[in-house]
């Protein structure tokens, strides 16, 4: 009786469909034909979750030393160091996940050479925007992501973007009733290892 008491079941697929085909457009461009079916599957709905569970573990593995910059409302402190756990340090990308029950009801879908982009069609989403961008290679070269969170307490705004093997920030505007907005950023750079 699902399908008699889901009246929209014919427009989502519609709207899965286009998805799909924008997804292998955009692909048809970007890699060559015999990687273009698996590329298809991982952006149609990325996984952001998934992506940075490998990078943590392969993080773990490099054990990269990192130039990590913080700022708050101006102060800056920088220094060298290994990361004790990726886990922790990119948590704020993996909470960014929108594959998890995706409804492309919520999201406009562009996928543009090797660009696909998800762009909230509601203001109350958390995740406004989700932008990853391939290189020829089918290999993510750099994700960015617009976060939101309004509620009574406070208002919160972050950018956050990664690009691999060379850079990941994070940017947070936040705003707490009866307080001064917050500004903060974290940026860590990956230094090349000495061979």
């Amino acid at each position: 009786m699902y399908w008699y008491q889901n009246n929209n079941l014919l427009k989502n697929s519609s709207r899965a469909l286009s998805l799909l085909m924008g997804s292998a457009l955009l692909f048809w461009s970007c890699g060559s034909p015999s990687a273009t079916k698996k590329t298809q599957k991982s952006t149609a709905i990325f996984s952001v979750d998934s992506f940075f569970n490998a990078e943590v573990n392969r993080l773990q593995q490099l054990n990269p030393a990192v130039l990590k910059s913080v700022s708050k409302d101006g102060e800056k402190e920088q220094r060298e160091l290994k990361i004790g756990s990726w886990k922790n340090e990119l948590s704020a990308f993996q909470a960014a996940d929108i594959s998890k029950n995706f409804d492309p009801s919520l999201y406009e879908v562009k996928a543009v050479d090797c660009v696909t982009e998800f762009t909230a069609k509601k203001k109350e989403l958390q995740i406004q925007k989700l932008r990853i961008e391939f290189d020829k290679n089918e290999k993510v070269k750099h994700i960015h992501i617009d976060k939101k969170i309004t509620n009574t307490l406070y208002d919160s705004q972050e950018k956050l973007d990664y690009y691999s093997d060379s850079l990941y920030r994070i940017v947070k505007l936040q705003d707490v009733q009866g307080l001064d907005a917050n500004q903060y950023e974290i940026e860590g750079k990956f230094i090349p290892s000495k061979k």
